[in-house]
C-alpha cells in the first residue's frame, strides 16, 4: 500500500471508492451532514454536496442561515446560479444583520458579468458592516475589473483602513496605484506592506517596478535583487533584473542575469513582459 501510494497506483480507485462512500453515507445530525456536503464539494461532487447539505437544513428546527449559504455555494460550483441566488436571498431573510449571504449574491452577479447588481449587493453588505475590510476589498475589485480606477481606490484604501495590520491590503492598494500609472503614490503603502511582510518576495518585486516607473532604477534594482535573493530559484526576477541592468547601462551584470533568465516558462515571459511595458521598458 505504502508502495502504491508513492507512486500514485490505485489513487484514483481509492478516492473513487471514498467519494462513493460519502456519497451514499447519511448523516445522523445536522452536523454530519454538513460535513459530508463540505468534503463532497471538495471531491467536487457537486450533486451529493447538495443533497448533504439540504439533510442538514432539514434537520435543524430553526432556519439554518450558514446550512443555505452553504447550499448556495454548493449550487453556485455546480454552475446552478438560479438555484444558488435563492438560497442566499433565504438566508438574508433569516438573518437580516447578516452580510455574508449578500456577498454570496454579490459574486453571483459578478461571475456573470451583471456588476450594477454585484455592486448593490455589496453595498448592502457594506451598510450592515461597515468596517468589513474584505467587503471593501470585493467592492474594489469590481471596480478595478470595470475600470473605474479611481473608484477601486477609495474602495481598497477603505480595506486597508480596516485593516491595517494585513500586509495584503496596502499591497493590493500599492499595485494599483501603480496600474494607474501613480508609481511615486504606490511607494508608501508598498512600504506598508513590506514593513508587515518583509519576507513576501513579489512584494519586492511589485515595488521595485514602482521604484523603476518613479524614475528611481538603482532602488528598482535594489528592490529586484532583494526579490531573487529571497527566492533564487524565481526565474522572472532574473529576467526582471537583466532588464533592468541592461536599460541602466550595466551591460556585464545583466548578461550574467540573462542566463537565469532564460528559465522563464511562457506565463512569466508574458507577466515580464506587460511589467515592463507598464513601465517604459521592452524586452526581457
Amino acid at each position: 500500500m505504502a508502495l502504491a501510494r508513492l507512486f500514485g497506483v490505485g489513487e484514483e480507485t481509492e478516492r473513487s471508492e471514498e467519494t462513493e462512500r460519502r456519497r451514499a453515507k447519511k448523516g445522523q445530525t445536522a452536523q454530519e451532514s454538513a460535513a459530508l456536503g463540505s468534503a463532497c464539494l471538495q471531491d467536487g461532487d457537486y450533486d451529493a454536496a447538495i443533497e448533504h447539505f439540504k439533510t442538514s437544513i432539514g434537520q435543524r428546527e430553526s432556519g439554518d442561515v450558514e446550512g443555505r449559504i452553504d447550499l448556495g455555494g454548493a449550487f453556485e460550483a455546480a454552475e446552478r446560479p438560479s438555484e444558488a441566488l435563492r438560497q442566499y436571498r433565504i438566508a438574508s431573510r433569516l438573518q437580516e444583520g447578516s452580510a455574508e449571504p449578500l456577498l454570496g449574491a454579490s459574486q453571483l452577479y459578478k461571475r456573470s458579468g451583471r456588476y450594477r447588481e454585484s455592486i448593490a449587493e455589496l453595498e448592502r453588505a457594506l451598510e450592515l458592516e461597515p468596517r468589513n475590510a474584505f467587503l471593501h476589498f470585493k467592492l474594489a475589485e469590481i471596480y478595478r475589473e470595470t475600470k473605474q480606477f479611481e473608484r477601486a481606490l477609495e474602495a481598497a484604501t477603505a480595506a486597508a483602513a480596516a485593516s491595517p495590520s494585513d500586509s495584503f491590503y496596502h499591497f493590493w492598494v500599492a499595485d494599483l496605484l501603480s496600474e494607474m500609472g501613480r508609481f511615486e503614490d504606490a511607494l508608501a503603502p508598498f512600504r506598508q506592506a513590506l514593513e508587515l511582510s518583509p519576507g513576501d518576495d513579489y512584494y519586492y518585486f511589485r515595488v521595485g517596478l514602482a521604484f523603476w516607473g518613479a524614475g528611481k532604477p538603482e532602488e528598482a534594482i535594489r528592490a529586484i535583487r532583494l526579490a531573487s535573493d529571497l527566492d533564487p530559484d524565481k526565474a522572472l526576477y532574473h529576467g526582471a533584473l537583466a532588464a533592468f541592468l541592461r536599460a541602466a547601462g550595466h551591460a556585464q551584470e545583466a548578461q550574467l542575469e540573462q542566463g537565469a533568465a532564460e528559465r522563464m516558462d511562457a506565463y512569466d515571459r508574458e507577466e515580464l513582459q506587460r511589467a515592463l511595458e507598464k513601465v517604459g521598458l521592452t524586452g526581457g
